[in-house]
């Protein structure tokens, strides 16, 4: 046996007893009021049900989540060391996404896990932040110009959803329109319609596979050519799905990021009000939120390479330990004050957004400018923003793991219909004449954007 954590109680609890159906309807006093009733039931680490019969361990407690992230020794992010996997009981062929294996970063250990990783790494210390500070700011104002005029727009849907995704498409070295189908993909797999999101998530294997039979062709100054070339030595099909996830970890996450914050300014008044006066600063905010309000209240999932003893559960081989960030930031043993002006939570910057230990998030830097500069463009672009429903209408994304608006209906002032040199996209470098060639009689890649384009218009 391993004792995790020292000083827990003396009697282990059960491993049998009742366990919360996580997939269930989030109860009217909502997730606050779950985690700490968990918590009070049992402790910090409770039983719960992924699906019917599916078991999994949620960590409630700040330091039980940290000590599991830091702790690859005890603790795998390999979906097929899972108990329900090995006994059959889940195909990680069907499984969610989160719950799947990719041959990526993500779900490696060890050697293996570096060897994927340091070529993510290394691209992404090789990223130009200032020239790429004013590519997120020309897409941002892009997306801005499109509903301007109108004085209405849904943030997610019209702007917070897009823009990251874009925002990385330019640091694969494509024009926008290859951003805007990638994104479109990503939105389905994410969506609730099952049959589409399967045909999605074949549309994006092949959008990174034709993308690094590109790279080879027309390598230049991105993230997928500087990965073709690093010592690690990939596979062609390795960097593909090292360029997946480099999207699919920074999509969610800066999504609802940048909507949660954008919520907190529109019903939060004095929020708001500091944040006009200057006296918040938008990275200030930003922690705010990722504490309070994080966009990934649950993470999967870690599995015990033995048995363990953790937050007073005995924990065997094989079993999964759910990420809870959100409980965790709940947790009454770090729980922070307010700032008495301001209003944001003080000590904030402890949160477990970006992960911590061997897969702590490489790109937080990256996901947090993206996100600071889509709240600064949308206060400076639009006179006048609230919301268009009463708070209380705003609908959640119907996951246990997303913490996330489906929609954020906003007016304000109508504004000046955009100039149509401002509108019109904008390569981020000088390419290949071959990477606006959607012809039959172009690449791979340039026939899937002629697909996209053809079914956009059915």
């Amino acid at each position: 046996m391993t004792t995790v954590r020292p000083g827990d109680p003396a009697a282990p609890p059960d491993h049998r007893r009742e366990a919360f159906r996580l997939y269930s309807t989030t109860p009217d006093t909502g997730r606050d009021a779950l985690w700490a009733q968990l918590r009070e039931r049992h402790g910090p680490v409770a039983p719960v049900e992924l699906e019917n019969g599916v078991r999994a361990w949620l960590l409630l407690g700040y330091h039980e989540n940290l000590a599991v992230l830091q702790n690859q020794h005890l603790f795998s992010r390999d979906t097929r060391r899972w108990r329900e996997v090995v006994e059959g009981r889940v195909d990680l062929a069907t499984a969610r996404p989160a719950l799947s294996w990719r041959p990526n970063a993500l779900y490696a250990d060890g050697s293996e896990h570096t060897r994927l990783r340091s070529p993510i790494v290394d691209a992404l210390a090789r990223v130009d932040m200032n020239a790429t500070a004013r590519t997120v700011r020309r897409i941002a104002d892009s997306l801005v110009d499109s509903f301007t005029a109108s004085g209405r727009a849904d943030l997610i849907a019209e702007y917070a959803s897009p823009l990251p995704v874009l925002v990385v498409n330019s640091l694969y070295g494509l024009p926008d329109s290859y951003g805007h189908m990638l994104g479109d993909l990503t939105a389905i797999v994410f969506g609730e319609d099952a049959r589409r999101g399967e045909e999605a998530v074949g549309r994006i294997q092949q959008f990174f596979s034709d993308l690094v039979a590109r790279k080879h062709r027309y390598p230049g100054p991105d993230l997928v050519s500087w990965m073709l070339e690093h010592p690690a030595g990939l596979k062609d099909h390795e960097v593909a799905h090292q360029a997946a996830l480099i999207n699919s970890a920074s999509h969610q996450p800066t999504t609802h990021l940048i909507g949660n914050t954008m919520r907190t300014l529109l019903c939060d008044d004095r929020i708001r009000a500091a944040y006009a006066d200057a006296r918040l600063s938008v990275q200030d905010l930003l922690d705010h939120v990722m504490w309070t309000d994080t966009p990934f209240q649950i993470l999967p999932a870690r599995f015990a390479l033995q048995d363990t003893r953790i937050g007073g559960a005995q924990v065997r081989a094989g079993d999964a330990l759910l990420i809870g960030f959100d409980p965790a930031h709940r947790d009454p043993a770090v729980q922070c004050g307010r700032d008495v002006v301001t209003g944001v939570v003080s000590g904030s910057r402890a949160h477990l957004m970006f992960g911590a230990g061997p897969h702590a998030c490489p790109a937080r830097e990256l996901a947090r400018m993206i996100a600071s500069i889509a709240v600064t463009t949308l206060q400076e672009r639009l006179t006048g923003l609230r919301l268009a429903v009463e708070p209380e209408e705003l609908r959640w994304v119907p996951s246990p793991f997303v913490r996330g608006l489906a929609a954020l209906p906003v007016a304000f002032t109508p504004g000046e219909p955009p100039r149509p040199e401002r509108s019109r996209p904008e390569a981020p470098e000088p390419v290949a004449e071959a990477e606006e060639l959607d012809s039959p009689e172009g690449d791979l890649l340039g026939r899937l954007l002629s697909w996209w384009r053809g079914r956009r218009t059915q």
